[in-house]
């Protein structure tokens, strides 16, 4: 039901404007009046009208004051200014503070009437297309919950294949095929080398006109293509035209970088995991050769790499400043699963030549060390904790240490790192979080509040946002939100006389249709027999 106010100093015109027009007629709730706009600041921000009607010249606060007022503080509210001044000035200056109609007194009959019916219909339709677009943000999120949760339970292959099936065909996605590839990427933006985020909605387009082509969003750690076909060949020839439409359009924007890492091509289900780990390892190779590649893990050999590569000399891939950043990205950004082909690059680049040379060996393993020890400080965190599991640096470094040993030392201490990095992180967003609820709960009843919203004040991306919140609290940020709105409305429904409508208001719904509607979906049954139900159950005590 919209909701209208009314300021007007003269009580005839006001009393006959409340009278004459049959409010509950116009499914339009009256819910209040001033005299003046000083009287009727304080009531608008308590009923927040959706139409305010203010006669434009009062004591105290005229109606160009209390509007300015109201857009300020309440913008979405919709002002119809009455005049008895047919002055171009104070007509300017309404529409420059954004007021919808200017009415000239006195009115024609039913000028005002009609006027208002206008404008109410305004109100409807743009209260719908909120609406769909609230709906496309639930289905939106849902969906990509559900995607985050067939991508785990595909590559860790932890689910019986019905199941699997099961999850894929409630996405709308088929994946009985006789061959599978996984491909992953990332687009970066910038010196900064952050996510570009607003490539998602495009790569997703893209693959929905590919058949058996589906997209994940990984987060931070970019995106993920999950890669269907019945021919080997054609899948191989789909993957290259789709990278090759991926580079062009990212070679059409200047200051963007991309890296894709193709696995292997498997032939069934269980394999998808497989194939993950192999793009995984190919998408590791990012930190020693840089951006701007394709890499298909098992086909392109690393020396083919360095062919065109910019080699790391004698002085190694840890030993200069260009190469301990290659580190340092890596300590940063990189995961666990991907430390391991990491480290055995970076000691392939030095070359089998440099590595014999037993002084060159140690002074690479201390000079690694001693960045991860920075990095490690970096975070607050003693370094001696790591030696606990790996060992001393000092007692390794007094034996004749192989280069099968150094690599593996290095692996070992750089995989405790990124596990400590992650929990570090992890703590992060626990307090991210813990704010992040907080402000829902505080802000839930505020028809404004969005995925968007709540994002911004964690200050990350909504999709990433959407995606900690989901895999960290167990459902979608907007089913929390309406898990609230619910809880709190039968609440009210059961300790209150509030109408229905009234109960919309109040948990953040401007639309009682959509309430009523998303109610029964969520509880089962109208807020009617909800608050019947209740009454029910008392008079049984």
């Amino acid at each position: 039901m919209i909701k209208l106010f009314l300021a007007e100093d003269e009580i005839v015109m006001r009393d006959g404007i409340k009278k004459q027009i049959d409010w509950k007629k116009e499914d339009i709730e009256f819910v209040g009046e001033a005299s003046d706009g000083e009287l009727a600041w304080p009531m608008i921000l308590e009923t927040k009208p959706d139409i305010l009607l203010t006669d434009i010249k009062m004591p105290f606060m005229d109606g160009l004051e209390l509007s300015e007022l109201v857009k300020k503080e309440l913008p979405e509210t919709y002002i119809i200014i009455l005049s008895g001044y047919d002055e171009f000035s104070y007509a300017q200056r309404a529409v420059s503070l954004g007021v919808t109609e200017y009415l000239l007194k006195p009115l024609p009959p039913g000028k005002l009437l009609e006027c208002i019916r206008k404008v109410k219909q305004k109100i409807e339709e743009s209260r719908s297309t909120a609406e769909q677009d609230w709906r496309d943000e639930i289905r939106r999120e849902q969906s990509d919950y559900q995607k985050q949760m067939l991508l785990r339970a595909l590559v860790l292959g932890d689910r019986p294949l019905p199941n699997l099936l099961e999850m894929a065909e409630e996405l709308h996605m088929n994946i009985t095929a006789r061959y599978y590839q996984m491909l992953l990427l990332t687009v970066r933006e910038g010196e900064t080398g952050r996510l570009k985020f607003s490539f998602r909605e495009e790569l997703a387009q893209l693959l929905d006109s590919m058949e058996g082509w589906y997209f994940f969003d990984r987060g931070e750690d970019g995106f993920a293509v999950l890669a269907t076909g019945n021919d080997e060949q054609e899948l191989q020839a789909q993957g290259r035209s789709l990278t090759g439409r991926l580079i062009a359009r990212i070679q059409a924007e200047e200051n963007l970088s991309y890296f894709i890492g193709e696995g292997e091509i498997v032939n069934r289900i269980s394999d998808i995991g497989r194939s993950f780990y192999e793009a995984n390892r190919a998408f590791s190779y990012r930190f020693i050769y840089g951006m701007n590649r394709v890499v298909l893990s098992g086909e392109l050999s690393l020396d083919h790499l360095r062919q065109d590569t910019p080699g790391l000399d004698v002085e190694g891939a840890v030993t200069n400043e260009n190469s301990r950043e290659v580190l340092d990205e890596f300590m940063h950004t990189g995961t666990y699963e991907e430390t391991e082909p990491f480290v055995r690059e970076v000691f392939n680049s030095i070359g089998e030549k440099n590595l014999k040379s037993r002084i060159f060996l140690n002074y690479l393993v201390m000079d690694m060390y001693f960045s991860m020890v920075r990095f490690l400080k970096g975070m607050d965190h003693p370094a001696d904790e790591i030696d606990q599991t790996c060992g001393n640096i000092n007692t390794f470094m007094k034996g004749h240490v192989t280069v099968d040993q150094a690599r593996e030392y290095l692996t070992s201490y750089l995989k405790e790192l990124i596990q400590i990095r992650d929990s570090h992180t992890e703590k992060r967003y626990s307090r991210m979080l813990r704010e992040a609820v907080r402000y829902i709960d505080e802000n839930y009843d505020k028809e404004e509040i969005s995925l968007n919203r709540v994002a911004e004040t964690a200050s990350i991306s909504p999709n990433h946002f959407s995606s900690i919140f989901s895999q960290e609290m167990g459902t979608t940020f907007i089913e929390y939100l309406i898990q609230k709105r619910m809880e709190r409305a039968k609440h009210l429904l059961r300790t209150t006389a509030l109408r229905s409508s009234e109960i919309a208001y109040q948990v953040g719904y401007r639309d009682p249709h959509y309430f009523s509607f998303m109610f029964k979906k969520t509880q089962g049954m109208t807020p009617s027999e909800y608050r019947q139900g209740c009454g029910s159950e008392k008079e049984k005590r």
